[in-house]
């Protein structure tokens, strides 16, 4: 049981690994709006779960909305689109290394968004704090000139990819109360279908038409059903047989698997300070998520 749940949680992580290379793919080589494609992912996301919630008849649980509408609409609002709508829109101002680490880096977010909730946070997730932010910083100034060249909105993808980590650091603080009181099925269905709504309303605002090239269709549609619905399945699963300071660890795979896929599938060229940044940002989520 534990190793079918080590296994699903690796396939989880490694799942997640290939969002970055693959939105930076379809968004800079096969002209896919960023914004619609989140319209796809979650959109699709939510509508799967929904899907799933009904025919696991526990359809009445979704109800919870009507019960909790703020915090419902809040979570939606910052898990399901602001975080991917900063994604997203990073990777079509900077290379997905940058982005990935710098999401990545989000866990050292939780940290102060903690003490709002009343949280004790230690030395040892300041020291964590610090570290994470030395290194995002690092990670940030350290592309070379040709890729500043390559990419002249540099910074301001750096800048996106900051506040996409800060929208899902929100969601995970304020989110864990909803989670233990509706579980994370609910939870995420709910999420995901405000978010959906959310990106429909935004390309709708903004003019954007809803139909993507066929590789950008393609790309939302395993964005939505592998990295989503399955990763976030498969992680739930895996909590179940295994503690979170097991399978917790394994989320370093998510950044080490991305930065290894953008080297060979976007030929993209970390430079060494990128490295040691990103090597201090690992450290400072490391400290941040560790438990006594």
């Amino acid at each position: 049981m534990k190793r079918r749940a080590l296994i699903l949680g690796i396939l989880a992580c490694v799942s997640w690994s290939t969002v970055f290379v693959l939105g930076r793919l379809t968004i800079s080589r096969h002209a896919t709006d960023p914004v619609v494609l989140g319209l796809y992912r979650f959109g699709i996301t939510g509508l799967v779960l929904a899907a799933g919630v009904l025919a696991l008849g526990r359809g009445r649980e979704l109800a919870a909305f009507v019960r909790e509408p703020g915090q419902f609409l809040f979570l939606g609002l910052s898990g399901g689109f602001a975080m991917g709508f900063f994604v997203f829109l990073a990777l079509q101002h900077t290379h997905s290394i940058v982005v990935q680490i710098i999401m990545n880096s989000n866990p050292v977010l939780i940290v102060p968004l903690s003490l709002l909730v009343g949280e004790r946070v230690g030395v040892g997730k300041v020291c964590g704090v610090v570290f994470g932010v030395v290194g995002c910083v690092l990670v940030l100034s350290g592309v070379s000139p040709g890729q500043v060249h390559e990419n002249p909105h540099h910074l301001l993808g750096g800048v996106l990819a900051a506040l996409s980590g800060l929208a899902w650091a929100a969601y995970t603080v304020f989110g864990r109360r909803v989670v233990q009181r509706h579980g994370g099925l609910v939870t995420t269905t709910i999420s995901m279908l405000i978010g959906g709504v959310a990106f429909l309303v935004a390309c709708l605002v903004m003019g954007k038409g809803l139909v993507l090239p066929w590789q950008g269709a393609l790309s939302g549609v395993y964005l939505a059903l592998i990295p989503t619905v399955f990763g976030f399945t498969a992680w739930y699963v895996a909590l179940k047989d295994l503690p979170a300071n097991v399978l917790g660890p394994l989320q370093f795979i998510v950044p080490i698997g991305g930065v290894a896929l953008a080297i060979v599938i976007l030929g993209e060229q970390p430079t060494a300070l990128m490295l040691l940044g990103g090597a201090l940002a690992l450290g400072g989520v490391y400290l941040s998520t560790r438990q006594r």
